[in-house]
């Protein structure tokens, strides 16, 4: 891609963005939020743009020099007919008088010099709306494209419509060129050629630059620019501040989440311990509330040592659960139930089966079973270990 084609491409751009929306957003952006700083802090921190107004009159060739902003100022005026060497002192001593760099300068020229014209385009042109205003413009005045200079301003974009509104400004080609080789022989080159406010009591320039935009000087206010160089310098430091934030904010939630992982871990491992040792103690527990719920057969050997007298023989004792069964010889074997029955420790004692006549002895075998009374071997147990504690 030659030269030529980037400055086409790159000029296309800049048509597109002065056409579009965000230019205007911009500068109310910009005028909402200087206008929530303090008068005292803004003039510091966006400092006004140091212009300078040349405003040629229509007779007698007197150029009128003014210090623009809200309160214009005259600060000199050139006659036609004085020394061009003169006037480039006095003009470079008005340039150097501006402690805040040097000033932009504008070529006002007066409204009898400026067409204003209303347009009216469909609105598919913005995109390209220099070119369309260039090859419509002999259709929209009587002058053609090489015969002026021109410049626009978007009143209004109706979408239902599909129109476009533009406020157009000409001005001789002619006219302009006689101004500029004048200022060239004083040494002033314009950044712009603007045309006068209609109304004011101290002209006012109207915003317009009918220079081409590749003859256009490009103005650099340097304090501003070091204001904006700081302030997005601040505005880095403040974003590096709240991302390294967030950063570490995010770096402290993943280790707190990676140490409430372990503390879970450890906390399940201290559960499954726990349910380990809760098994171990049911087990244990189970067995020894089943060792505990079985008749203590020492117990209940010691109760029929000393319940039953010295004439009934046990030959057999066996023990099932909570069921005694018991087998002897006995001299007379009807005493042995009433015997057990009373007993703290035995109960509903009965015979099994007939009772017989032993060849051997002559004594009668018997064949009983009676039920052990658990409970009461617990209690008694209790009791004797308490005894013995208490040394009785």
């Amino acid at each position: 891609m030659n030269q030529s084609a980037i400055n086409e491409y790159w000029g296309s751009v800049v048509a597109r963005y002065r056409a579009g929306p965000l230019p205007g957003f911009l500068k109310w952006w910009r005028g909402e939020l200087a206008g929530l700083l303090p008068s005292g802090l803004r003039q510091r921190m966006i400092p006004p743009r140091p212009v300078l107004w040349l405003v040629p009159e229509s007779e007698g060739g007197r150029l009128t020099v003014w210090a623009g902003g809200d309160s214009p100022t005259q600060r000199d005026s050139f006659g036609a007919g004085e020394d061009a060497g003169l006037v480039r002192d006095r003009w470079l001593e008005l340039v150097g008088d501006f402690d805040d760099g040097l000033p932009e300068i504008r070529l006002c020229l007066p409204p009898e010099d400026v067409l204003r014209c209303p347009v009216e385009l469909p609105l598919a042109v913005e995109s390209n709306l220099d070119q369309a205003l260039s090859y419509q413009l002999d259709q929209l005045t009587p002058f053609s494209a090489d015969q002026v200079l021109f410049d626009y301003d978007i009143i209004e974009r109706d979408a239902d419509h599909g129109r476009l509104r533009l406020d157009l400004r000409l001005a001789l080609r002619s006219r302009v060129d006689a101004l500029t080789e004048r200022l060239d022989a004083i040494g002033i080159r314009p950044h712009a050629i603007d045309c006068l406010a209609d109304d004011g009591e101290h002209p006012a320039c109207a915003g317009f630059n009918l220079l081409p935009e590749d003859d256009r000087p490009r103005y650099v206010y340097r304090r501003a620019r070091i204001n904006w160089v700081l302030a997005s310098g601040l505005v880095l430091v403040l974003a590096l501040v709240m991302v390294e934030s967030l950063w570490l904010r995010q770096q402290t939630v993943d280790q707190l989440e990676t140490e409430v992982e372990q503390l879970r871990s450890e906390a399940d491992s201290v559960l499954a311990l726990q349910r380990e040792l809760e098994d171990a103690l049911a087990a244990a527990n189970f067995l020894a509330e089943r060792r505990r719920r079985q008749p203590v057969a020492v117990q209940v050997l010691d109760e029929l040592t000393r319940i039953l007298p010295d004439d009934i023989w046990l030959q057999q004792m066996q023990m099932r659960g909570q069921e005694l069964q018991l087998q002897g010889l006995a001299d007379a074997s009807q005493r042995l139930i009433g015997l057990i029955n009373e007993s703290p420790l035995l109960a509903d004692a009965e015979f099994r089966g007939s009772i017989s006549i032993d060849p051997g002895s002559g004594r009668e075998r018997f064949n009983a079973q009676a039920r052990i009374e658990t409970a009461r071997i617990e209690t008694e147990g209790g009791e004797r270990a308490a005894a013995a504690g208490s040394g009785e």
